[in-house]
C-alpha cells in the first residue's frame, strides 16, 4: 500500500483504496491510462499557457522533449 498523500484526509485515502480494491485489472488498467492522458493534457495546457505562440504540435513536442528526452522535428 502506498503512503497516504499529504492534501488527503484519512477517510478520503480509506475510501479511494476501497475503490482501487473492488476494481477489476482491466479497469485498473483503463483508470491508469486515462489519468496518464489527464496528466499529459495538463502539462500541454500549461505549456501552451507559458508559451500563446507555440502550436499545439510545437508544444506536444516540447512535452515529448521534457519527458523523454527526445528532440523532434516539428516545422516552425
Amino acid at each position: 500500500m502506498t503512503s497516504r498523500p499529504l492534501d488527503t484526509t484519512a477517510t478520503a485515502w480509506s475510501m479511494y483504496q476501497g475503490a482501487l480494491d473492488r476494481m477489476g485489472g482491466p479497469a485498473r488498467v483503463r483508470a491508469a491510462i486515462e489519468l496518464s492522458e489527464a496528466i499529459r493534457e495538463i502539462r500541454l495546457a500549461g505549456i501552451m499557457a507559458r508559451h500563446p505562440k507555440l502550436s499545439r504540435r510545437q508544444a506536444i513536442a516540447r512535452v515529448i522533449a521534457e519527458e523523454y528526452g527526445v528532440e523532434l522535428p516539428v516545422p516552425e
